[in-house]
């Protein structure tokens, strides 16, 4: 691909985003950092919204477009790191799973112990939370594994 295909692509998928922004902020629906690529119909979404029914209503939305058949949901909560919420690790009896992205198919970038604490850093839009442990180690648990405090 030569240089002037990667930027009419570039442009494209700019404009694509453009549209996507402007149906989403006409539904009443803010995304912040809006981030789209199309790829054969399935379209990934990222960016920051305020909360969970903005989410699912923004997922709603681009299920409708044209040449979307699926939708992979990438969008964050806002991020939660001033308001020091502390959650403790609800595992059986082994240690938690830290992960590089919000699903068990990214690596696992560390481990909380059962029943220590951790801070929430940003709730995800598919029941994953970023989270930070007291030795500083920073990713992706599910939340079915954690309990507020």
């Amino acid at each position: 691909m030569g240089l002037f295909d990667e930027v009419n692509k570039a442009v494209v998928n700019q404009q694509q985003v453009n549209d996507y922004a402007a149906l989403l902020q006409k539904s009443g629906i803010t995304v912040t950092n809006l981030k789209a690529v199309n790829a054969g119909g399935k379209l990934t979404v990222s960016g920051v919204v305020a909360d969970m029914q903005s989410a699912e209503k923004a997922v709603e939305l681009l299920k409708t477009q044209a040449g979307v058949t699926e939708v992979v949901n990438l969008l964050e909560m806002e991020d939660l790191t001033a308001k020091n919420i502390k959650m403790r690790v609800a595992t059986n009896e082994s240690n938690l799973n830290i992960r590089k992205g919000p699903g068990t198919e990214f690596e696992i970038v560390g481990k909380a112990a059962h029943n220590s604490t951790v801070q929430l850093i940003k709730r995800m839009y598919n029941d994953w939370y970023y989270i930070k442990t007291e030795q500083g180690v920073e990713g992706f648990s599910a939340k079915n594994y954690l309990q507020q405090v």
